[in-house]
């Protein structure tokens, strides 16, 4: 309506200086814009009230689009509320149940560790591969077992007790004891023995190698009476066959048993040699002292009793070649030394019998202090070889670490055969030591009871002469 008074007043300015016909036609003109103008604000009403209707039934479309997700809003507000307590329920309960879990999972792992360390000792092992793959899936780190790792773990423990209860006999390789591959006849008695034949007839055991995988040969011959029951039993002779049921470790000791004694020397190292030669010159000298001992005679008695009646009947001559019939006996041979100084004064008589005593002394106690010297020596030198083979072990230790203790037997079978062989040189020079200075002390105290016994007779007779009367009556 704004828009068609606009054009009429614009019309009317413009038809001032226009004439009555061109107003006319004018009039014309806008009664026809006025008409078309009605009729396009009629079709504009009409569109208005049209959308109006189309945007109101919109509306309400959507107000009860937004009715129903509002309440599904509120629906799903309400679970989401539920679900936020169920969770902190749960986390609750699993709080609780943590500690429970964690000693689940650290019982398994524990038995899984105790399962392969057994595989790993086991002789069945060799024969089934995929073991270790399942002990590995299940000792996975930061990963629980499950109830599927729970149950092949189980497995493998059930089908060790079954196969433990067989006799196997198959073809398999292993490590032969000069450290390459053989192949040869096997044969398994349960879970505890397990041997071997070559095709050339030579026959051993068998035990597990340091990962289990593979059969090493144990060290060592079976000895005649083992090899010929196994070899009777490989050909069906007899029905009897060794089993060794501590796994293993009666074989083991029996093969190191038969080790010679080259072998367990040169296992104690280069001090060893020192340690037996230690021992074989104390050998020589004791059996040197002993003989050189048993042709002295201690026991002196009935020859001192001679002695002394002579000596009381004034008998010099018959005295001192009585004594010279006696060599073997140190007394006679002192008493016979101090003959030579009758008829001097008591001083002189007591240094002559000490002059012979000591002179005796030297022969008597010859190599006792070597022997004392060797016993101390030979315990030190087996201290030093166990020293030396500390000192290996831990160089070892240091460069490999403590994964495989058999690289560290060689340091400590030095370290022990040395201070073993030390001691057992050491302790019979001991013992012989003792034996021998004991005999020593024995003859040598009859010495002094004698000498001195005799020196008492001669005072107590009143038989110290002068020189010249000894001489002259000798």
């Amino acid at each position: 309506m704004r828009t068609l008074m606009l054009t009429l007043f614009t019309i009317a300015a413009l038809a001032v200086p226009v004439c009555a016909q061109q107003w006319q036609q004018v009039a014309q003109q806008v009664t026809a814009t006025a008409s078309q103008a009605r009729e396009d604000a009629r079709q504009t009403e009409r569109l208005i009230i049209h959308e109006r209707k189309g945007i109101m039934a919109e509306k309400g479309t959507l107000q009860k689009s937004i009715a129903s997700k509002q309440k599904r809003f509120d629906a799903l507000k309400g679970q989401y509320e539920n679900l936020l307590e169920q969770e902190k329920v749960l986390q609750d309960e699993l709080a609780a149940q943590a500690h429970e879990v964690k000693t689940i999972d650290g019982t398994i792992r524990t038995a899984a560790k105790q399962a392969r360390d057994y595989f790993h000792e086991s002789l069945t092992t060799p024969e089934f591969s995929e073991r270790e793959a399942v002990l590995a899936e299940v000792l996975q780190p930061e990963k629980f077992p499950g109830l599927e790792g729970i149950q092949n773990l189980l497995a493998l423990l059930i089908d060790e007790l079954g196969v433990s209860g067989a006799v196997v006999r198959r073809t398999g390789n292993f490590i032969g004891v000069d450290g390459k591959d053989k192949t040869g006849d096997l044969l398994r008695v349960g879970a505890f023995t397990m041997a071997y034949r070559l095709p050339d007839g030579s026959l051993g055991f068998l035990r597990p190698g340091s990962n289990g995988s593979k059969l090493v040969a144990v060290q060592g011959d079976p000895g005649w009476k083992l090899s010929s029951l196994m070899g009777d039993y490989y050909d069906g002779k007899n029905s009897v066959f060794p089993v060794d049921i501590s796994n293993g470790a009666a074989f083991t000791r029996l093969a190191q048993e038969q080790k010679g004694i080259y072998e367990w020397l040169s296992a104690g190292g280069l001090l060893v040699w020192p340690i037996i030669l230690v021992g074989v010159v104390a050998f020589v000298l004791v059996v040197e002292r002993f003989y050189s001992l048993s042709r002295i005679r201690g026991n002196s008695d009935r020859n001192m009793v001679a002695i002394l009646d002579m000596a009381s009947k004034g008998q010099w001559k018959e005295c001192r070649q009585f004594c010279r019939d006696q060599p073997n006996y140190p007394t006679c041979r002192i008493i016979g030394h101090t003959l030579k100084y009758i008829g001097n004064t008591r001083e002189i008589i007591e240094n002559a019998f000490q002059e012979g005593l000591l002179r005796e002394l030297p022969m008597l106690e010859r190599f006792l202090p070597t022997l004392n010297v060797l016993a101390a020596v030979a315990p030190l030198l087996g201290l030093l070889g166990t020293v030396t083979g500390m000192i290996n072990t831990f160089q070892i230790i240091t460069v490999y670490g403590t994964g495989d203790p058999r690289m560290m037997s060689g340091g400590i079978s030095e370290a022990l055969v040395t201070t073993q062989l030390g001691l057992a040189v050491a302790v019979p020079i001991m013992i012989l030591h003792h034996v021998l200075e004991r005999r020593v002390d024995k003859i040598i105290g009859d010495m002094e009871e004698k000498g001195t016994g005799f020196a008492v007779v001669l005072m107590k007779n009143g038989k110290m002469k002068k020189r010249e009367e000894f001489d002259a009556a000798a």
